[in-house]
């Protein structure tokens, strides 16, 4: 099978329900109620004008309190449309459905985007990432 999957730390978040997963690991500090689960993003992998793959991820964002995740929530389109455009300039620059996929700087380059944009988001909890050949 020609594809990388690399399944983070959060892996026992993408098993259990948000709801549930209060303290899973990840030394944070957020209660269930302060994590917002956003569905699996997929953007194109390309290589010159060539389509070489998929970059799938899906993330959690860790509110800085409740309040703030329920701004999230109301705010979750428009965050989406930016975890959707930063995921695909970072596939366009540093993704190889050959090669495992940095999830160290993908879960950066997102954190960094989602907070310009909402400034109550604490972090971006990468739960899964994988880039396979089309």
């Amino acid at each position: 099978m020609n594809s990388k999957k690399l399944l983070l730390g959060g892996a026992l978040l993408a098993a259990v329900p948000v709801s549930s997963a209060s303290g899973a690991g990840g030394g944070g500090k957020g209660a269930a109620e302060d994590l917002i689960d956003m569905e699996a993003i997929a953007v194109p992998i390309v290589d010159g004008a060539k389509l070489q793959g998929t970059l799938r991820f899906r993330i959690v964002l860790e509110a800085h309190d409740a309040e703030a995740a329920k701004e999230i929530a109301a705010e979750l389109p428009g965050l989406r449309a930016e975890a959707l455009a930063t995921g695909a300039e970072f596939s366009r620059l540093r993704a190889s459905p050959f090669l495992a996929v940095d999830a160290q700087r993908l879960s950066d380059e997102l954190t960094e985007a989602l907070h310009a944009r909402y400034e109550g988001i604490d972090r971006v909890l990468l739960v899964e990432v994988a880039a396979r050949t089309s």
